[in-house]
């Protein structure tokens, strides 16, 4: 029986290859490609070949280990391309070609498996349009500027500055409550931040702060939110601003 460039004797139990070279086969390799052969171009259970060689062979672990040493033997035998005749169906069994085949491999079949610089140069083409296309839809950071800003002299000499952002919505109203802020800011006897940025909502019920300074052991930051329903009331006395801690 012709297997690929060998040629299989049954009634001798041999496995002659292309360069007469001949190959006697064990109980167990003659058995298992007995039945390899008989069911060429189809997968053979593992466990139907464990069954087979348990009849002479005790012990469950005893059968796999047998049957994977006849597999490798076997692959020796019929080419110096192990898969290209007995091939593994991983989690199923084997399977027999009566002839080579090319089996396609996928990059990411294995772990030692080697591309060819044409697959490479692709891959690469391929990443860096990707990154033209990711970068050519990223937008450029804007800066938003303040509706407010001012500088404050600390009595240190240094100056601190204060931004209020309000967003597009600069009403009367709105202007009133920075500017009413913005004074007591000023009047201020201790005030220990190098910046302060604060973010009024447009129904003005919701004031974030963000304070900023530059100490001897790194940058300090400090975030506040405040609720009220009316401001202009609550903070009409200037001492919210030491309970909130941004005067001391």
């Amino acid at each position: 029986m012709q297997i690929g460039d060998c040629w299989f004797d049954a009634q001798e139990h041999l496995l002659v290859d292309a360069s007469g070279c001949r190959w006697i086969l064990s109980s167990d390799e003659y058995q298992v490609l007995s039945v390899l052969a008989k069911h060429r171009g189809k997968v053979v259970s593992r466990f139907e070949l464990t069954q087979l060689l348990s009849s002479y062979v005790k012990g469950a672990r005893r059968c796999d280990d047998t049957l994977d040493d006849v597999i490798k033997r076997l692959r020796s035998i019929l080419g110096k391309k192990p898969y290209s005749l007995l091939d593994t169906v991983r989690g199923e069994g084997f399977i027999l070609y009566p002839s080579s085949v090319s089996i396609n491999h996928k990059l990411l079949d294995s772990p030692t498996y080697q591309i060819n610089p044409l697959q490479f140069a692709l891959i690469i083409l391929v990443t860096l349009i990707a990154l033209c296309g990711i970068g050519a839809h990223i937008s450029h950071p804007t800066q938003i500027a303040p509706n407010y800003s001012q500088q404050i002299q600390k009595p240190n000499g240094l100056a601190s500055e204060v931004k209020f952002y309000t967003g597009q919505y600069y009403c009367t109203e709105m202007k009133s409550l920075v500017e009413q802020m913005m004074g007591q800011i000023e009047a201020c006897a201790v005030f220990p931040w190098q910046s302060v940025a604060a973010n009024i909502s447009i129904d003005r019920k919701l004031i974030s702060f963000i304070l900023r300074d530059n100490r001897e052991n790194g940058l300090k930051f400090q975030t506040i939110k405040l609720m009220s329903d009316n401001f202009m009331s609550d903070t009409s006395q200037p001492d919210w601003l030491t309970l909130a801690g941004i005067c001391s």
